[in-house]
Formats: C-alpha cells, sequence, structure tokens
C-alpha cells in the first residue's frame, strides 16, 4: 500500500485522489485476566498498520499519524462502560513506516458483550470513521485455581517506570495477531497468570506450571514440555518461551497447566494456534492406510469423485496442504486412490476430530453453493476467484453490483465486517472480458497475501480509458461512475 503523505500540495492532492475510501486497518485482540478483589478484566489490543493512514509531517520533518479509537462496551441498548481517545503514532521516517499500538484495560462483570468499535483516521479529510460490533464473553470467576488467556508476546522486559505496557513487574508489547506461527518464528513468547493458588495448596507453597503444545488429538509434543516451579500466591505471573524448530505444519493448542506437588492437575488453559513449518510438513507417504479403515471416508472409492473432492479443498488449505492438492494429485489420471483416501481424511480429522465428516458436509454444501452461483462452462465454482473468496471468507456481509457503470468494466464490491482477522475487509472483483460470466479479483487492500493493486481504479476505468500514464494511480471522474462511493458505501448498493 502506499504511504499517503499530505506534507506539501503535490502530495495532497495526489493523496485526495488516491486515499483509500476506508479507515485505518487495525488488528484486533483481546484478553481476559483477573484482579482480586476486583474481578475480571477485558485487555484490549489495537495494532494499527502506519501504511493504512494519512502521514502529516511535523516541525522536525517527521512523519507522524492520528487515530481517533471509540470502544462501548454494550448489554443490549445499556453502556457497561466506554472509552474514547486518540492514538499518536510515533515520528517516522518515509522510508520507514511502522505500525503502532494501542492497549487498554476494562474491569468489567463476567457476562457476554457486544463490544463496539468505531475507529477514524483523524488526518484523513474524506474518512468518516468505521464501526464493527463484536460479540465478546468475559467469563465468571471460577471457584479454586484457574488460569488466565494466554498472550503471545512480541518483547518484554523488566518493568523501570510503569506505563501502559506494564503488568506483574514487566512491559509487555502483545503480538497482537496471535493465532499464526509464522515460519519465520523460531521461537514464541507467552504471558499468562495463575490465580488463586494459595487459597487451595497454602500461602507460599510450591506447586508447578508446566506448558507445552498439544496435536488435534490431544497429545503433547514431547520437544515443547517444560516444567517451572513457583510459589502459591493469589496471582502468579508465567512467562515462557518456546522453541519452535520441532514443532510441525499444523493446528495445534498452548496449554499451560497448574498442578501440585503430587502432580494432580488443579487448572489449565489454552491458545488455539496454527504453525507454519516449511521441511516438517505433513507427510501421508509415511501414513498407514488403516487411518481410513473403518471409516467415512471409505465410502469414496471412486478415484475421479474423490479427486474433484480433494481439489475444492484448495480455498480453505493451508500451504502444506495446497502443495497436495497443487502438485502431488495435480492429475486425476496420476493420482493413487489410497493417497486421496488419507489426504482427504486427515484434513477433515485435523479440524474437527469429533465430527470430521459433519465439517466436511457442511463444507460441501457452501461447494454446491459456490458452484451455483460462479461456476462457469471452463471452471469449477471454487476455482473461480469469487467462488474461492466466497469459500475462504464465507458470504460477504454486503455486495455493490456495477454491470452497467459508464467507462468502467462491470464490477462487484464484496465488503466484510470480518474476513480473517481483519475488520472491514473489500474484495473488488471485476469483468475484463465483458462475457458477463466470470469475474476476476482486482483488489483487495487489507488481507496479506490477497491480490492489491494501489491502481486497481485506473484499471477498472479501462474499459473507455487507455492507461498512457503509467504513474497514475486513480481513474477520471466520469460521469455516471460510482466506484467510490460504492467502495466505501456498499450498503447503499443493490444486492
Amino acid at each position: 500500500m502506499k504511504c499517503k503523505l499530505n506534507s506539501t500540495l503535490l502530495v495532497l492532492l495526489l493523496t485526495l485522489s488516491i486515499s483509500a475510501f476506508a479507515s485505518p486497518l487495525a488488528t484486533f485482540n483481546y484478553k481476559v485476566f483477573y484482579v482480586p478483589e476486583k474481578g475480571r478484566v477485558v485487555e484490549t489490543y489495537f495494532d494499527i498498520s502506519g501504511k493504512s493512514v494519512v502521514l502529516t509531517e511535523n516541525p522536525e520533518g517527521k512523519l507522524t499519524a492520528e487515530v481517533e479509537l471509540t470502544l462501548i462496551f454494550k448489554k443490549g441498548e445499556e453502556i457497561v462502560t466506554y472509552d474514547k481517545k486518540s492514538i499518536s503514532s510515533p515520528a517516522m521516517d518515509s522510508e520507514n513506516i511502522v505500525d503502532f499500538l494501542d492497549i487498554q484495560r476494562f474491569a468489567i462483570p463476567a457476562g457476554m458483550y457486544d463490544l463496539e468499535i468505531h475507529i477514524k483516521d483523524l488526518n484523513d479529510p474524506v474518512d468518516e470513521g468505521k464501526t464493527t460490533i463484536l460479540e465478546l464473553d468475559v467469563p465468571t470467576v471460577p471457584e479454586g485455581v484457574f488460569v488466565s488467556d494466554i498472550e503471545l508476546v512480541s518483547a518484554f522486559k523488566k518493568t523501570s517506570e510503569p506505563g501502559t505496557f506494564s503488568k506483574s513487574g514487566y512491559d509487555i508489547l502483545p503480538m497482537v495477531n496471535d493465532d499464526h506461527l509464522h515460519s519465520s518464528m523460531k521461537e514464541i513468547i507467552f504471558y499468562a497468570e495463575i490465580y488463586k493458588a494459595n487459597e487451595a495448596l497454602g500461602d507460599g507453597e510450591m506447586f508447578l506450571a508446566k506448558t507445552y503444545f498439544e496435536d488435534e488429538s490431544g497429545k503433547e509434543i514431547a520437544s515443547t514440555v517444560q516444567y517451572m516451579r513457583k510459589n502459591t500466591s493469589p496471582v502468579v505471573p508465567i512467562i515462557s518461551r518456546f522453541n519452535l524448530d520441532d514443532v510441525p505444519s499444523g493446528n495445534y493448542n498452548l496449554v499451560l497447566e497448574a498442578r501440585d506437588r503430587e502432580n494432580n492437575l488443579l487448572s489449565k488453559n489454552g491458545l488455539e494456534v496454527y504453525r507454519t513449518h516449511p521441511g516438517k510438513e505433513l507427510n501421508i507417504e509415511e501414513m498407514s492406510e488403516d487411518i481410513v479403515a473403518g471409516t467415512w471416508v471409505e465410502v469414496y472409492d471412486k478415484k475421479i469423485e474423490l479427486w474433484e473432492h480433494v481439489k475444492s479443498l484448495r480455498p480453505i488449505a493451508q500451504n502444506t496442504e495446497k502443495y497436495y492438492i497443487d502438485e502431488v494429485f495435480e492429475e486425476e489420471e496420476k493420482s493413487e486412490l489410497d493417497y486421496l483416501q488419507i489426504f482427504f481424511y486427515n484434513f477433515w480429522d485435523s479440524r474437527n476430530p469429533q465430527d470430521s465428516k459433519g465439517e466436511w458436509v457442511k463444507y460441501l454444501e457452501q461447494v454446491k453453493i459456490a458452484e451455483e452461483k460462479f461456476g462457469t462452462p471452463n471452471k469449477k465454482g471454487y476455482e473461480t476467484d469469487r467462488g474461492r473468496v466466497y469459500l475462504q471468507y464465507g458470504p460477504p456481509d454486503e455486495v455493490a453490483d456495477r454491470a452497467n457503470e459508464p467507462s468502467s468494466y462491470p464490477y462487484q464490491i464484496w465488503h466484510y465486517y470480518k474476513a480473517s482477522n481483519f475488520n472491514n475487509v473489500r474484495f473488488v472483483f471485476y469483468d475484463p472480458m465483458l462475457m458477463a460470466i466470470d469475474y476476476e479479483l482486482l483488489h483487495c487492500e487489507y488481507i496479506p497475501g490477497e491480490r492489491m493493486q494501489r491502481n486497481w481504479r485506473l484499471l477498472l476505468e479501462q474499459r473507455n480509458t487507455p492507461m498512457n500514464n503509467v504513474d497514475r494511480n486513480s481513474g477520471t471522474n466520469h460521469y455516471g461512475g460510482r466506484v467510490d462511493d460504492f467502495y466505501r458505501l456498499p450498503s447503499g448498493a443493490p444486492r
């Protein structure tokens, strides 16, 4: 994404012409902790992308951003608590635009809440702000020993002067996007708290904190198991590191247990994560055919049918699984039925060991919908861009469908209130072939890995306007053209 500066008139004019008609890109997360005598405390985390906001030049020649953030906790129409604040970025150079964090803490009773989040770029004159509402669960305080949520940590140090990031004697920088452990990560650090151990075991008594990764079958990854001796108190902070070298690609639960001297389990909590680790991937050649015997997958004994089902999994597959789908099972004639069955069973069992068949049946229904809505004479529905996005992120919350706009190719703008871990996501599809059959993905601004083109408006309006200036980012204001309106407010569009 191009950095939007407004330190000079020239750049200001460019900014206003290409300014994204969306509020700042912010990744949101929250964790629930406990304070004795006070109750539950919700910590909210926002990681705001420095490349998604308008930057202004300060008197020292540095670039800064300012974002307004409003959080409202509601039960029905009742406002339980709220906060409104302006968040200033650190001073930056144009060659080094960084993200900036916000942390807030709210003491609220246990229960279900609607959290209303409103975020606005105060330096962007066209940003009216965007509001997202999320459901948030604050659990009751249990009897006996219990464990807080697990917070992944980007960095920490002992506190020298208490501040916003301080907790239990440490300054802790949270890892806001904490569900994917990327291949570049060699280790992770996590923070959690164990409560009421003194009430159960006595003041100052020794107990064990055990941490480990477990796979989807509940099996501990031996190389990750750690024990720490701790002394009881009302709140026992835990900071631990995991080496990820021996953790293969897959879905895991990061677990913290509290155990007494006799190794009896007192309490536990976990955090679900996905690990990507090239070289430690799934290897179906090493799996026994016995894992399929007697399962629901045995009924898929026709190779061409099962091969087609395996191919339909690609929109929701992880990178390792995509390798098998694209390479190992590239051609139906060269694919072996046994391997297809093993892969198919493992795919769904890894996602829902309790009801892998039910998980597949639900997905198959969505595949059929994608085929009906987006399939073409040459492509299955799941192979099209719209079908893939539909299966990967679900149906959009709003759709702007513009088939006959002057000077623009037919296009659709899909708006998701939440897609993956990102809020207010828009996908722009268009039909440059004018066949009214298949729409290609032109632009998605927010999600890493999706196609992003800063000159997407220009490409969309190329139908009657030659692209004779490769440096232009925005299209021309044509009569009847409303792409900016619909990008900003898809809800005003007919479905």
